[in-house]
């Protein structure tokens, strides 16, 4: 179980969608399990900030993201070039926005909740 989920549970809270800007611990919990997600992976992940496409390398992750919503998406380094494929595939195609999502988060080895 991760710190986020953990921290939830302790609060009787099993729903994303009650949690508000004034939970600021969630983005403390988010935090901690970015790091936690780069050393079970071996520093072998970069995040994505979504929409602008910029990649946050996994020392800046572990380092601690400064700001929240400063990094969506979590992944594989060996899943880097799959990524910038789909990336890639839904900007000349104009994919639907959510096929789009749906295939990088499917890919992800973490989403980030940010409040």
């Amino acid at each position: 179980m991760g710190k986020l989920a953990e921290e939830m549970e302790k609060r009787g809270i099993s729903d994303p969608f009650d949690l508000t800007e004034f939970d600021q611990w969630v983005n403390d919990a988010t935090r901690e399990d970015i790091k936690a997600v780069v050393k079970r992976e071996g520093g072998r992940v970069f995040g994505l900030k979504m929409w602008t496409w910029e990649i946050v390398p996994a020392e800046s992750l572990l380092k601690g993201v400064c700001s929240s919503f400063g990094v969506d998406l979590i992944f594989r380094e060996s899943d880097r070039e799959k990524v910038m494929k789909i990336i890639e595939e839904g900007e000349k195609s104009l994919m639907e926005a959510r096929t789009l999502i749906d295939r990088l988060f499917d890919l992800a080895v973490m989403s980030c909740l940010w409040v």
